[in-house]
């Protein structure tokens, strides 16, 4: 169980390859305690770094504003002791460039000091086994899947009885998080587990309704099942042939819903209902 927050000074322990632009990155906690639930986050400072002193300066005088503590989803299981582990990938685009996470992907080493802070957030799974439910669907886009990497982990390293189900979807098959892991733990758990991924370049595919409902026939029920959704929610807007705006919603909105819109989510179709259904966006 998480209890209060820490700060903590780690050292990078290994930095792993995941794409062209993230990198996964094992932190020593140096036997100090970080209790967490598995789906949390942690947070790091960039202004402990001196090398980015410059950057920070420039981009602090462009927002005026400081610049803040970023926030990564813990991907590790923490029933394992002596580290922590973080996906980092790149940020792109924006009004003003990032500072943080260009320098972790490019530049992070094995023996650097990262000072953490945490945990943080909602967004986990429960302390036990939950009887309420009779498995879990995670439904993630692209390094969304990282906090429900460890939850899975974690789940399936207790022995815990749910089915779980990764719908995973991508741009191409050079962007998935963990591609080697995903094959063994369903070979070691496979009544347990079930992956699905979906690439929207190569194939124009998305995710919809149907798919889900082919993935779950026999293997979950939705109507006794819990929904962990983790991905962007940036609208999308397109100007129509008439000359009028249309906007399409953010990958968790579209799936989760939004009540200050009154919007249903896609879910509710396949049974699962808002108080079996949790989501993390960005």
């Amino acid at each position: 169980m998480a209890e209060g927050r820490s700060d903590l000074e780690t050292v990078v322990a290994e930095v792993r390859r995941e794409t062209a632009d993230a990198v996964t990155i094992r932190l020593d906690l140096q036997g100090r305690p970080f209790r967490y639930r598995a789906g949390q986050s942690l947070e790091i400072d960039p202004h402990q770094f001196r090398e980015l002193a410059d950057r920070l300066a420039d981009a602090e005088a462009a927002k005026g504003l400081p610049e803040s503590p970023r926030g990564y989803s813990l991907c590790s299981d923490p029933s394992e002791p002596g580290f922590v582990e973080i996906s980092v990938k790149e940020d792109r685009g924006g009004k003003y460039p990032p500072v943080l996470s260009p320098w972790i992907v490019r530049r992070a080493r094995v023996g650097q000091a990262i000072r953490i802070s945490g945990p943080f957030g909602g967004y986990h799974l429960p302390d036990l086994p939950p009887p309420t439910r009779s498995g879990y669907l995670h439904l993630c886009a692209g390094s969304g899947v990282a906090p429900n990497r460890g939850m899975i982990r974690h789940a399936l390293g207790r022995g815990w009885p749910h089915r779980h189900l990764l719908v995973l979807q991508n741009r191409t098959e050079s962007d998935i998080f963990y591609r080697d892991e995903w094959p063994e733990l369903m070979r070691r758990h496979p009544d347990r587990l079930k992956v699905c991924h979906v690439f929207s370049v190569p194939t124009g595919q998305h995710v919809d309704v149907d798919l889900l409902h082919r993935e779950m026939e026999g293997f979950l029920e939705g109507s006794s099942a819990q929904a962990m959704v983790c991905g962007p929610n940036r609208a999308r807007e397109f100007v129509g042939s008439r000359g009028t705006r249309i906007r399409f919603p953010g990958f968790c909105e579209l799936w989760c819903g939004n009540p200050r819109r009154n919007a249903e989510g896609l879910l509710l179709q396949l049974g699962f209902t808002s108080d079996r259904i949790l989501t993390e966006s960005w």
